[in-house]
């Protein structure tokens, strides 16, 4: 199994059980709160990572590394008032859509090329989130 696959599917392992402790949770804190929270459960994280100094000095790459911790907290808040609001077992699969802005980005922005398999598998994406939120 190649190495990506493995680490592949623990990601879908862990984001699995955060989407289904999010509905859970959102029940009982707000969307802010649960983001504090979830903010709060990733510093042992940044304290492993700091303590075997895996953060680079790069400053490009720290200027991105927070904005993209900005856009995750923002888009946290907006799923757990998703979760909050709604069903997990629809918002689960529609916010887990978000590669499909990433791959028009990455179409119109850095001039990537998808094939028509992968361009269908976009409509797909688009289509099923109409079906979904029905």
């Amino acid at each position: 199994m190649p190495k990506w696959l493995r680490f592949a599917l623990l990601c879908i392992f862990w984001w699995g059980l955060f989407g289904f402790l999010s509905k859970i949770g959102s029940e009982a804190a707000s969307p802010e709160q649960m983001q504090i929270l979830f903010t709060a459960g990733m510093l042992p994280l940044v304290a492993v990572a700091l303590w075997r100094g895996r953060i680079g000095r790069d400053r490009l790459g720290i200027a991105y590394g927070v904005l993209i911790g900005v856009l995750a907290g923002l888009g946290g808040i907006a799923y757990f008032a998703a979760m909050e609001n709604g069903k997990a077992s629809l918002v689960g699969p529609v916010t887990s859509l978000f590669p499909l802005l990433t791959v028009l980005l990455a179409i119109t922005i850095l001039k990537e090329r998808i094939n028509r398999i992968q361009a269908a598998g976009v409509v797909l994406g688009l289509i099923s989130i109409a079906i979904l939120s029905v």
